[in-house]
């Protein structure tokens, strides 16, 4: 796993402009965000988020969610290359389909990207990152109950300039990326920007030697822009991209989960001894990050993915600005998976799944926005959203070339939101926002051995947000909100074996959360320190369960109850002494379920059934603790240095709703270093890191599905080192 993470130097905020122009210049190493649709300073925006610049994105490695996800307080992830599964406190996708949305939001330039899949996309030449905790749907996209991911990136600049970077490492790694702005004519300007990453991938399928590697990566991206000055106060930005992966997927670690001798289920501590086999004998020995079985020399997880979309910005006057944001997407995907995860079968046999993702998005949103600063700042807009997603899912060992399960999802929705910022004097100010969502899905199935079904399913939803914030002085930040969230109604597409009941649709899921924290600069504003307690209640979670019918593993997906969730964030960023930058991080977590009796989750080889009232959220650690420590030494002749060390510390976690300890991952610890030079013209750079320093083997997910032979481990990354070197234009 790459390390995240850095600090918000006090150039980030200079670099970017701000609609609070008086603010900015008051504080010109403030940390800047745009939570409120409006560009705000970290320090006095009510909300707890996690910011982080370009400049520091690529001085800690970080290229994917994934890895963003390291060192950001009470946000984890689950990803075993279906779909990614991100959380943040604790609520996420309890989802496998592609055809399912995430509580997670995610926007690129306020494009918000609805399928799971996209989350995959890579994280270059960008400006700014922003992770925003708590329900964000008042004001951005859909279905944001648990928070929002926002990536900006650069955009035309007026004057020629650029950057290039290349970078090789473990697994025979090569990767570079670039940009470059180009002034084309008086108030047109383009930027280009690319990226390439590829490696032999860290894990080695013992069945087939000399065979390709798996969990490798081979990614190739690039994206074009192009920005226009429409009078004195217009401006429009149009922007093209694609990303083409041909990644290799990972594959599972395996145990077997029976005796040797009777066949019986084992024992939780026998199958993590070892001792235990599949359902054809065969014993994989002590699982490894670095060795896999399989009896396929590779497997794609491949998605081809193009980006089009327009921003107008306009002032009308002064203090008011109309802004319209259209985008549209067209991607596919296909990936595949070993079912066994063993070469010399099992249960299933020899048997591959594959998936396959056929996809547009077309969003349009319109924003009307005016204030000042210390005055009333508003926002009132609209929003539309149309999806079509056709997914399909097979076995070919039991259906040969016949497709399992097609499902055909359309999504259309509307909205209608607003937003204010009232001060109620000097210091003291409330917000209030809401938001109308008018939403429809329809389901078609087509089934290779059942009759054909559909669904559809249409819901009114209203959602809001209320707080308080107060300042007592100019170093202090008090600030308290309520919010609601909803994410809609779901349908099962994964694999059905024929079953239509399977896909029904759930309920949606709401949640109502309440948080309170605080903000305070020290060392003279250099550092913030920020703290926020949560509370937040999900009601009709949605989960998907694998249920033996026929002999055959069917998901389901139902509302199986609510959850509670509790905790706090800590965090110090900033500058300690003018060559010491620090970012420290605590997440404190705490989740219940609360469900009928009746609702019961299945595990292990003896399909043992586990009411889940009462259980803990599945990847919730109850803690986990990020850090990092920069040291820039004194320039000199031969250009400048810096030391730099990253750690996250993970505590605890189940994968599975029964929270047996089988399926688990006990308290981990990941460390990094890096070192850095630049010359003394500051044009050029050479970084050189080693991640998981330490090599700690640890599971991203874990689960024994119940009734089957084996035990399924995906992994992260092992150590890896390398050297980047870059040059500035």
């Amino acid at each position: 796993m790459t390390s995240a993470v850095a600090i918000v130097s006090p150039s980030y905020a200079q670099s970017v402009p701000t609609d609070n122009a008086n603010a900015a210049e008051e504080r010109p190493d403030e940390i800047v965000v745009t939570a409120q649709r409006r560009e705000t300073v970290l320090s006095r925006t009510a909300v707890s988020a996690t910011a982080f610049s370009g400049e520091q994105l690529q001085n800690a490695g970080i290229g994917t969610l994934d890895d963003l996800a390291t060192q950001t307080p009470n946000f984890s992830y689950v990803d075993t290359g279906l779909i990614p599964r991100y959380r943040i406190r604790g609520d996420g996708l309890q989802v496998f389909n592609d055809t399912s949305d995430s509580p997670v939001g995610f926007a690129v330039d306020d494009i918000f990207y609805g399928a799971g899949a996209l989350q995959r996309v890579p994280l270059y030449d960008v400006q700014r990152v922003e992770v925003l905790r708590g329900p964000q749907g008042t004001l951005f996209g859909r279905n944001t109950t648990a928070g929002l991911v926002q990536v900006t990136t650069n955009k035309p600049g007026a004057e020629f300039g650029g950057y290039v970077q290349g970078q090789l490492g473990s697994f025979w790694q090569r990767q570079i990326e670039g940009a470059a702005n180009i002034p084309l004519a008086e108030g047109i300007r383009g930027r280009v920007s690319f990226y390439y990453d590829e490696d032999d991938g860290f894990q080695r399928n013992v069945a087939i030697p000399d065979g390709k590697r798996w969990s490798a990566r081979d990614v190739l991206s690039g994206r074009a822009q192009l920005g226009f000055d429409l009078g004195a106060d217009a401006t429009m930005v149009l922007k093209a991209g694609f990303t083409r992966d041909r990644s290799v997927a990972p594959s599972s670690g395996s145990q077997g989960a029976l005796d040797p001798v009777t066949g019986d289920p084992c024992s939780t501590g026998r199958i993590l001894a070892n001792e235990c086999v599949n359902g054809t004998g065969f014993n994989f020995g002590k699982p490894s990050p670095k060795k896999i079985f399989s009896e396929y020399d590779g497997m794609p997880n491949h998605l081809d993915f193009a980006e089009y979309s327009a921003r107008l910005n306009w002032k009308l006057s002064p203090s008011i600005e109309l802004v319209a944001i259209t985008g549209y997407l067209d991607y596919d995907r296909i990936f595949s998976e070993d079912a066994d995860g063993s070469a010399v079968g099992g249960f299933l046999g020899n048997a591959a799944a594959i998936y396959t993702l056929d996809a547009r998005q077309f969003s349009q949103e319109v924003q009307l926005r005016g204030g000042n600063e210390g005055a009333l700042n508003w926002v009132l807009g609209g929003f539309y959203y149309n999806d079509r997603r056709t997914a399909t899912s097979t076995v070919p060992e039991f259906f040969g070339t016949a497709i399992d399960t097609t499902g055909r999802v359309r999504t259309e929705a509307g909205a209608l939101f607003g937003n204010v910022d009232l001060p109620l004097g000097e210091t003291v100010g409330v917000e209030l926002g809401g938001r109308y969502t008018k939403e429809t899905k329809k389901l078609d199935l087509v089934f290779a051995t059942a009759p054909s079904a559909d669904y559809k399913v249409s819901v009114d939803e209203f959602t809001w947000r209320a707080g308080v914030n107060w300042r007592p002085d100019d170093a202090l930040f008090l600030y308290a909100n309520a919010a609601t969230g909803y994410k809609s109604p779901d349908f099962n597409t994964t694999l059905l074996f024929g079953d239509a009941s399977a896909a029904a649709p759930t309920d949606p899921e709401t949640s109502f959360s309440l948080e309170a924290g605080a903000k305070l600069r020290l060392n003279g504003g250099r550092l913030l320190f920020s703290v926020a307690g949560f509370r937040n209640k999900v009601e009709n979670k949605q989960s998907t369960v694998a249920q033996l019918v026929n002999g055959l593993p069917v998901s389901r997906l139902f509302n199986f109850g609510d959850v509670k969730l509790y905790g706090a964030e800590f965090e110090l960023t900033g500058k300690v002494t003018d060559r010491l930058t620090t970012q420290l991080g605590l997440s404190l977590l705490d989740s219940k379920i609360s469900a009928p009796a009746t609702t019961t989750f299945r595990s292990g080889p003896a399909a043992i059934e586990t009411p889940v009232d009462g259980k803990q959220l599945t990847a919730t650690p109850h803690y986990k603790i990020n850090g990092l420590l920069r040291y820039d030494f004194a320039p000199s002749s031969v250009g400048s240095f810096a030391v730099q060390t990253d750690f996250t510390y993970t505590g605890h976690q189940y994968f599975q709703l029964d929270n047996n300890d089988r399926d688990a991952q006990d308290a981990y610890g990941i460390v990094n270093f890096r070192l850095f030079w630049r010359n003394p013209s500051d044009r050029f750079s050479v970084q050189a890191f080693v991640e998981n320093a330490t090599n700690t083997a640890y599971a991203s997910y874990v689960v024994t599905p119940g009734g089957f032979d084996t035990r399924y481990i995906w992994w992260g990354k092992p150590r890896t080192w390398g050297v980047r070197v870059g040059m500035d234009f």
